[in-house]
């Protein structure tokens, strides 16, 4: 196999494993719903989300608030969004990681830093980053990560709790909405925006 051929198929398997990840995304409302015909609540994707990640480890906006103040710097944050996401807000000091990234992609970025840190992975409501975490968590840990969680209800619920954001420009009240049926879990609607 030459090595053009491997390129082709490296890029259409990333492709194929994006299209993935779109679609379960697009099909995620229907699927985390809380059990109540078209009802979606955050408690209720953040029950399904700790059920279908079990072995990711849930980290509670207020936890992880408390220790970014007392020590930042043992923290490695990850932001599993879209560039428009992160561009309008994001926690201080996140890397946005793209959520469709090769583990050995990723490895090769973030290992070094996550060594010897609390790695904090999160999205708009914990979807995306649980998969990412659950994806390369064990791998992360073998490279000498203190642990791997995931924030719980994730950005919105970071926003919803008045907590801190920023973006390019410095401290932010906006977040990113996803889009309009995910963005009813956003309590300050008048606070989103999709474009920084």
């Amino acid at each position: 196999m030459t090595n053009e051929l491997r390129l082709r198929i490296g890029r259409a398997v990333a492709t194929l494993i994006r299209l993935a990840v779109i679609i379960v995304i697009v099909l995620a409302p229907g699927i985390l719903s809380s059990g109540h015909a078209g009802e979606l609540t955050l408690a209720g994707i953040q029950s399904q989300v700790v059920r279908n990640y079990r072995d990711v480890h849930q980290m509670e906006a207020g936890e992880l608030a408390e220790l970014l103040r007392k020590k930042a710097e043992d923290i490695l944050l990850l932001d599993v969004r879209e560039p428009d996401e992160y561009g309008v807000s994001h926690l201080a000091n996140a890397k946005r990681v793209d959520p469709g990234i090769w583990r050995s992609s990723f490895m090769q970025r973030y290992a070094k830093a996550a060594k010897g840190r609390t790695v904090v992975f999160y999205c708009s409501v914990g979807v995306r980053s649980s998969k990412l975490a659950a994806y390369v968590g064990d791998a992360l840990r073998k490279s000498g990560a203190k642990a791997v969680y995931n924030l719980k209800g994730g950005v919105f619920n970071w926003h919803n709790r008045k907590l801190p954001l920023v973006n390019a420009k410095g401290p932010t009240p906006y977040v990113h909405p996803y889009d309009q049926y995910w963005g009813k879990l956003v309590e300050r609607r008048k606070l989103t925006r999709y474009k920084p």
